[in-house]
């Protein structure tokens, strides 16, 4: 399975390059020839179509990216996409500006003009020539994008001030950005028209309205395939629960799920209709009956789950992400979590368990004291019952006492005082032929990876990790 992720994920970045390539070419094979002796008006409105072609490219990237087309997520997980997407945003209106700027020069000085500024902000048609409108509404989409990326930026670096229901519909608009973009392109750019730009064109104009005719029938299909019943709410410790979904008609596409993924949900409501979506982890393991997510009450959506009645209605998105062993290749497995960092491990500990896997775990997992420990006697049962299992508790606030190892001695955990840090790692992991899996809060995993290359040389790319944020 993991060089079938290698595979997929390679030949995507394949693709990618591939179709670069083609831009730059055909602009090369349609401009070079003559561009030492063109005027020089004509050389700066062919370097400003180039950016254009680049912006059409990066948009098109980015739409593929963002549509959450499944054998793109698949091979590269949706958290990876997002902050890949986030990034490609700026680049768009980066080389759209590029491109209005070269444009705007290239049309001053074929009028004689060092700088014509109603060419960049006439916003409004003289006539109703198509030329006219077509660059009204480029100019207009233009703006379009200015405002979407800058939406999205700001609503990200306010964390979660600004609500997704007002961001993210301007980001939308996004879309109208760049159908603008293909429309005025094709109207006014005479060279556009003609082979060799016409390839890149039509193939990018080809997957991106493919990408959005899938989107749209995803939006329309969604509250039908991803409609489900909170069944109920188990209290696991004082600011942790567990939720349980189940759905009439069956699992649909979490019937493929695989241990560690997790899932969006949204919760019905009566004033704004589906919630903000929200990431967490499926726990239970494939091959339940219902789905589970274990969320810790930190956020006011998760202290609202904490109170559902069963029975309200909720949409679950997924399966995602490749936060998942590859059980057949990896033998001996080592998960470092976090706190509530713990989700995506008890899914793969019991997906262990379920189906007699013969592998090694080897879980190391810090909090700050006892009370914060989730699915305690089931932990206890794994390490029990087999020799397979080994679970180490680090505790960072409460002190590990005589006492209280008198009290845990007959549960099989081993306990330890402080943080996860080198010394612990190399006290209980076993280093040959491991597999490293980390999940908990940003400066934990920093810490943790850190530590991991240091005791055990181990190079970062060796090292998996989840590390979700969502938008």
């Amino acid at each position: 399975m993991m060089w079938g992720l290698k595979f997929l994920r390679f030949l995507w970045c394949i693709l990618a390059f591939l179709l670069f390539v083609i831009v730059v070419v055909a602009w090369g094979v349609e401009y070079v020839p003559g561009f030492l002796k063109a005027p020089w008006g004509n050389k700066l409105g062919g370097v400003g179509n180039l950016f254009g072609l680049l912006a059409l490219y990066t948009a098109v990237i980015m739409t593929v990216i963002g549509v959450r087309l499944p054998l793109v997520e698949r091979a590269f997980g949706l958290d990876r996409l997002i902050r890949f997407h986030t990034a490609l945003g700026p680049l768009v209106l980066l080389f759209a500006i590029i491109h209005v700027i070269f444009r705007t020069l290239s049309f001053s000085a074929s009028i004689g003009e060092k700088w014509s500024w109603d060419f960049l902000f006439q916003f409004f048609p003289y006539s109703w020539a198509i030329s006219e409108n077509a660059l009204v509404a480029a100019r207009w989409g233009l703006l379009v994008i200015l405002l979407s990326v800058t939406a999205a930026k700001v609503a990200r670096l306010s964390r979660g001030f600004i609500p997704f229901r007002i961001w993210k519909p301007l980001h939308s608009m996004i879309y109208y950005g760049i159908f603008t973009a293909f429309g005025h392109s094709l109207i006014l750019a005479s060279d556009v028209k003609r082979f060799p730009l016409l390839v890149p064109w039509a193939g990018l104009a080809l997957v991106w309205g493919g990408c959005c005719v899938y989107r749209l029938n995803y939006l329309l299909q969604r509250s039908r395939n991803f409609r489900w019943f909170l069944e109920g709410v188990d209290y696991e410790t004082h600011d942790v629960h567990t939720c349980r979904f189940i759905r009439p008609e069956g699992q649909g596409s979490f019937a493929r799920r695989r241990p560690g993924q997790f899932m969006i949900i949204r919760m019905k409501s009566r004033l704004w209709g589906w919630s903000d979506p929200h990431p967490f982890t499926i726990s239970c393991p494939p091959g339940s009956d219902s789905l589970c997510c274990t969320v810790k009450g930190v956020g006011s959506f998760s202290k609202k789950l904490r109170t559902c009645r069963p029975g309200t209605v909720f949409l679950c998105e997924g399966p995602y992400g490749i936060f998942t062993p590859d059980f057949e290749r990896e033998k001996n497995l080592v998960f470092i979590a976090g706190g509530i960092g713990i989700t995506p491990f008890l899914s793969m500990m019991r997906y262990v368990r379920d189906n007699s896997i013969p592998v090694s775990v080897t879980l190391i997992w810090g909090n700050r004291a006892k009370k914060d420990i989730v699915a305690y006697s089931e932990l206890s049962r794994f390490v029990k019952s087999s020799d397979r299992f080994r679970v180490v508790h680090v505790l960072s606030e409460q002190k590990i006492t005589d006492k209280m190892r008198e009290e845990t001695a007959e549960d099989g955990f081993f306990w330890e005082q402080g943080l996860v840090t080198g010394s612990v790692l190399k006290k209980y992991v076993n280093p040959d032929n491991a597999s490293f899996y980390v999940c908990g809060p940003a400066p934990m995993q920093k810490m943790v990876m850190r530590e991991i290359r240091q005791v055990f040389k181990v190079p970062p790319g060796k090292i998996r990790r989840e590390l979700f944020v969502f938008y």
